[in-house]
């Protein structure tokens, strides 16, 4: 029986626990200087890293510039990247960056702007690797750009992009062969998706592609929309985080479950009854950055209160679970 305790390895990758920091959004954090990245970021990243997660998530960055080292890019961003890698690795902490992408409308983009983006994708990922993250997560979920390409009554084009599920995924899985041969053996690649693109069937077929294509680790969350579907009776979470079990079932690569996981009695369920091989957690370590830690040793968590919306979106130093120890 797997426990939250139990390390894995991808890839070469010994992840030494089953619990993953989710890659949440920092709205109210700024850079240093102008740039986008700073001294927020890495202070947040490492006290997630020192609180005892396995996986470690850092949030989405879109790739545009990465091919002209612009943007997100620039040396002063990927420098405070480099060194949230480099702190995480203290900690034995294995650390991913996600890739998203500008949102556009892509039935309207032309072969022309949709091939500028693989490369911006595909660059980010060497950079990535150059920087020192053990692989990357493409965000391919929650509507946004990546996510519009992979669904089935979203995505309206006829060209090779559009139609069967090889079209659909092609923006990623046509560039997984020149990432691979342009970064380390044990880079990883994930993909957080969701299991409706619309219907279950599509969602499953999407995961056994990318599997196909070389992507190491699938983290289930929502497509376009949550998820609308039935769960057993007795299951302690929501239809998102039984939606995992879905694709779980169908592929052979490690998955994540997400979605208002607070307690250990359901992150054991999960594993224990297969639904997962990762327990994700976002807004539970924004509240207690030693969740993780807490939850391995049996400790009291300092729960995430539940906001209606969360402060996060917002101001962090609003956050009433974190108020009183928040050094941001």
């Amino acid at each position: 029986m797997v426990k939250l305790q139990d390390s894995i390895t991808i890839r070469g990758n010994i992840i030494k626990n089953r619990i993953v920091m989710e890659p949440l959004y920092t709205f109210s954090f700024r850079g240093d200087n102008g740039s986008f990245y700073g001294k927020q970021h890495l202070e947040h990243y490492t006290r997630c890293a020192k609180g005892g997660v396995g996986l470690l998530i850092v949030q989405g960055t879109d790739v545009l510039g990465a091919v002209t080292s612009t943007e997100k890019w620039s040396e002063e961003n990927t420098g405070v990247l480099k060194q949230i890698a480099e702190n995480c690795h203290e900690y034995g902490v294995t650390v991913l960056l996600q890739l998203a992408c500008k949102e556009q409308d892509i039935n309207e983009m032309s072969v022309t702007e949709i091939t500028k983006m693989q490369q911006d994708m595909m660059q980010a990922a060497v950079t990535a690797d150059e920087l020192g993250f053990n692989g990357v997560e493409f965000h391919f979920a929650h509507g946004f750009t990546l996510c519009k390409f992979l669904d089935a009554s979203y995505n309206r084009r006829t060209d090779q992009y559009g139609g069967d599920i090889d079209n659909r995924a092609r923006i990623l899985t046509d560039i997984i062969p020149e990432i691979r041969k342009n970064t380390q053996d044990k880079f990883m690649l994930s993909v957080r998706m969701g299991e409706s693109q619309p219907e279950s069937r599509d969602g499953i077929e999407a995961a056994k592609t990318f599997e196909k294509a070389g992507v190491n680790l699938l983290n289930i969350s929502f497509g376009m929309k949550p998820p609308i579907l039935d769960v057993p009776e007795g299951f302690p979470c929501s239809k998102m985080t039984f939606s995992a079990g879905i694709i779980k079932r169908e592929v052979n690569i490690p998955v994540i479950a997400v979605n208002q996981i607070r307690t250990e009695a359901q992150a054991q369920y999960l594993l224990k009854n297969g639904y997962a091989d990762f327990i994700g957690i976002g807004r539970g370590i924004l509240a207690d950055t030693e969740f993780a830690n807490h939850m391995l040793n049996g400790e009291p968590i300092n729960k995430c209160h539940g906001c209606k919306r969360c402060l996060w979106f917002t101001d962090h130093t609003k956050c009433p679970a974190r108020k009183s120890d928040m050094k941001d």
